[in-house]
């Protein structure tokens, strides 16, 4: 593991609370953490006192096996420390107020955290949601299965219902989805913020019967399905359960124009912008569910901004629309521009990640790799919240160890996607992978209502950065170095005491000051 080096400071390392990552080694370049019913690494709370005046923390992950290690330091108002590069706060100059941080509570994922025993359940919970853990706020909740359950399944199935009479939530969602909510609630001292997407409409609602394939929703059933999101709400509300947005479809480009292997529904943009407003936005505040934020597309940043201008050009679908919700797949060749011309064409509709996950054969080598799944999430989410967006939710909260259970089929079959947590429920552990931790150097440290502010970056531009200002006052700056090489870098601020650090090859670091 590689040591930290600060320039003009006092460096004190500091453990999290005696408890660290208990490392594994997969047979990849890193590792993964084990946690269990007695063991589990969680951070320390951070104090004013830790961040104020010339203090400040600093957290890093890496390559080498550090795992959100805390070292302490002193800003200095002397000469710097030679750096390749310089990196200037302006806090006065702000942009997008964050939302906040999630991921998804897929059918696979309530099983898989229900197959363990409640103290390890406590401690996987507690990791996303509780004391010392990653901060998330949101959770992706899909309406009836999606590529991630054992098996296809609406809530009703009964052909012709268009009553919906025989509409009814599953176990999966009852015995499953509702206790762990309410256990996230408790463990975060506020009630998750759920959204809902949809993957299809019972196959009777569809013109050709079938769930996946071309897939498309037959138009003389448009009030039916905006009938059955209400039944949706309403029934979660019965258990003491509320949503906080919804989007209209999971990836509307899926089963359109070429067939799908997974559960899917297929949209154009007027059939969307006629669905949302005139069918699905007037049902929900006619029903009291007008609060909800209805979020437009839940596809690829590929389909920005066309998908959104489209759909919001439609007077009364924007109406009823707050924001815009993105899946990261194509990323890593879809310009950012499409994340700023979104933002200017549409700067009263919010953007929102909503699902990310690395496609790939699970091995043991995969579960501990920082390149292939660490850094595709650096990337992303640099990218993301550099340009507008103000919130990120992950796929699937918890997979097993083959990345499943799921129901997919043809190519995809094989596949085992690696989720941010993994559980093995024959040893009654779980596993935090290096995309847990790249995500929690966010989402631990930016609360809901931090505000990005200016990084002016001076010498060596790979190093990939973003700053935010907390409600707190504190400023978060987030940097990854994804070179084999360490870097110098100063952090400073006008009339301030500036920040040197020697960032580690293959790192992702948070530094936080007041």
């Amino acid at each position: 593991m590689g040591q930290l080096i600060l320039f003009f400071s006092v460096l004190i390392s500091v453990s999290l609370a005696g408890k660290p990552c208990l490392p594994r080694h997969t047979g990849g370049e890193t590792v993964v953490c084990v946690c269990n019913a007695t063991y589990c690494d969680f951070l320390d709370a951070i104090s004013d006192q830790q961040v104020s005046g010339t203090a400040f923390l600093l957290f890093e992950t890496s390559e080498a096996g550090l795992r959100l290690h805390r070292t302490q330091g002193k800003r200095s108002a002397g000469s710097r420390a030679t750096a390749t590069t310089t990196l200037t706060v302006d806090r006065a100059q702000t942009f997008q107020e964050m939302l906040g941080f999630g991921a998804a509570l897929t059918d696979s994922a309530a099983l898989n955290i229900m197959k363990l025993n409640q103290v390890t359940r406590h401690n996987l919970l507690r990791t996303y949601f509780g004391e010392g853990g990653s901060n998330y706020l949101y959770l992706r909740v899909p309406m009836a299965s999606c590529d991630f359950s054992e098996t296809y399944y609406s809530y009703d199935d009964v052909k012709g219902d268009v009553e919906l009479k025989h509409f009814s939530l599953t176990k999966n969602d009852v015995y499953y989805k509702v206790p762990i909510v309410k256990e996230a609630s408790q463990l975060r001292g506020q009630e998750i913020k759920l959204f809902a997407s949809p993957w299809s409409a019972p196959y009777w609602m569809k013109i050709n019967g079938t769930t996946k394939g071309i897939s498309r929703l037959n138009e003389s059933y448009y009030q039916v399905w905006a009938n059955y999101f209400v039944k949706f709400f309403e029934a979660y509300k019965l258990h003491g359960v509320t949503f906080w947005g919804v989007n209209p479809q999971n990836e509307p480009s899926q089963g359109q124009r070429t067939p799908s292997s997974i559960p899917s529904m297929g949209w154009t943009e007027d059939q969307m912008k006629k669905f949302v407003g005139q069918n699905l936005g007037p049902t929900l505040h006619r029903s009291g569910f007008g609060g909800l934020k209805l979020m437009n597309l839940d596809d690829n940043r590929s389909n920005l901004p066309g998908f959104a201008d489209a759909v919001l050009a439609d007077a009364e679908a924007k109406k009823y629309s707050s924001g815009i919700s993105v899946h990261w797949y194509t990323d890593s060749w879809n310009s950012v521009n499409a994340l700023r011309k979104t933002h200017s064409d549409h700067p009263d509709q919010f953007l929102f990640y909503t699902e990310a996950c690395v496609i790939t054969t699970l091995t043991p080598a995969v579960m501990g790799s920082w390149v292939a799944i660490g850094e595709r999430y650096m990337n992303s989410m640099f990218q993301a919240l550099n340009n507008w967006v103000v919130g990120w939710t992950d796929w699937n909260m918890a997979l097993n160890e083959q990345g499943g259970p799921k129901n997919v089929g043809d190519h995809m079959t094989y596949y085992g996607y690696p989720a941010s947590v993994l559980v093995n429920a024959s040893a009654q552990e779980f596993y935090k992978l290096s995309s847990y931790y790249v995500q929690a150097h966010f989402s631990s440290f930016i609360p809901p209502g931090s505000k990005r502010v200016q990084l002016d970056l001076s010498g060596d531009n790979t190093l990939l950065n973003v700053a935010f200002l907390t409600p707190q006052g504190r400023i978060v700056v987030v940097l990854a170095n994804q070179s084999d090489q360490q870097k110098t870098v100063v952090i400073s601020e006008k009339a301030k005491a500036h920040i040197s650090v020697t960032v580690q090859k293959r790192s992702i670091n948070t530094i936080i000051y007041k």
